[in-house]
This record gives structure tokens, C-alpha cells and sequence, in this order.
């Protein structure tokens, strides 16, 4: 006899029935418990791999898109710092809420006092 075989023998022989019964109906309760989680789980993976497919070309479009958006930004800009350059304007800093002082630098350009 193996080894395996002899341990399970005195087990059994150890136990008393009713224990040995609870021990397979606990084991069987959690077989059915895992395999309905493994069942939940593959159909979440299912359902995800679903909306991926169905997402994932979209984001890549929007960061795509995102990406365009900035290089037309940037362009855009570095065109307002050389216009700025060539007109001699001072920097204005975009966080200076002071209209006051915008329109005053304006008025000066359109009206100098000379």
C-alpha cells in the first residue's frame, strides 16, 4: 500500500462519520461557491474585453485629436510671440487680471502722447 493511502486509512478510521460527511459537504459548498465566482469572473473579463474593443479605438482618436489640438496651440502661440516681438509690446502676463493696465498699454499704442 502507499503511503497516501495508509494516511487516509487511519484519518478515516480517526474521524467519525458525521465529521468525514461535513467535511465533503463544506468542500462541495466551496467547489460551488469557486466555480460560480470563476463563472461571474469570466463573464466580467468577457464583457470587458467587449467594451474595450468597442472603446479603445475611440480614445485613441480622442488622443489623437488631443495631441492635434496642442500643436495647433503651440503654433498659435509661438505666432502671437513673434507678432509681440515685432510690435515691441512687453510681455503681458496671462494672469494679470488688471484690464486697467491692459487698456491703458492699448490707449498708449493707438494714441501716443508725443
Amino acid at each position: 500500500m502507499e503511503a497516501s493511502n495508509v494516511f487516509a486509512n487511519q484519518l478515516l478510521d480517526t474521524l467519525p462519520e458525521p465529521e468525514i460527511q461535513e467535511i465533503q459537504q463544506r468542500q462541495q459548498q466551496m467547489s460551488q461557491s469557486l466555480q460560480k465566482a470563476s463563472a461571474s469572473l469570466a463573464a466580467l473579463n468577457e464583457f470587458s474585453a467587449l467594451k474595450w474593443a468597442d472603446l479603445h479605438p475611440k480614445f485613441e482618436a480622442h488622443t489623437k485629436l488631443i495631441r492635434e489640438l496642442q500643436s495647433d496651440l503651440d503654433h498659435v502661440f509661438r505666432k502671437i510671440r513673434v507678432i509681440k516681438a515685432k510690435l515691441n509690446l512687453p510681455n503681458i502676463d496671462p494672469e494679470d487680471d488688471d484690464d486697467e493696465e491692459e487698456e491703458s498699454r492699448v490707449s498708449t499704442l493707438q494714441h501716443p502722447s508725443s
